[in-house]
């Protein structure tokens, strides 16, 4: 089982490497890690045409990379403004 600090330690490594690579279009922010969900606001100008759902999904992936101690599984999103959504992640915990 991962802990707290852990968790939180890889999602700021997972945010810091997804801006990295797609801010200013799309700009991911913590607003709450708990060791069953994390969720994360992103906002900027993101490309419609590709679809909000890949900069969503485009987390999962960048938290793969950081780790294989824990995966993240999409459970819901909303948008909070025009240009801004939310996205709650389901936290599990790999055995090695």
């Amino acid at each position: 089982m991962i802990s707290q600090q852990e968790l939180e330690q890889l999602v700021r490594k997972a945010v810091t490497l997804y801006n990295r690579f797609r801010s200013p279009e799309a700009v991911a922010k913590i607003v709450h890690v708990s060791p069953e969900i994390v969720t994360i606001s992103f906002s900027g100008s993101f490309c419609y045409s590709c679809g909000v759902l890949d900069y969503i999904e485009d987390f999962v992936h960048e938290f793969k990379i950081i780790t294989d101690k824990a995966e993240l599984k999409i459970d819901r999103s909303r948008q909070t403004s025009p240009r801004s959504f939310e996205a709650d992640y389901k936290v599990k915990s790999i055995a090695n």
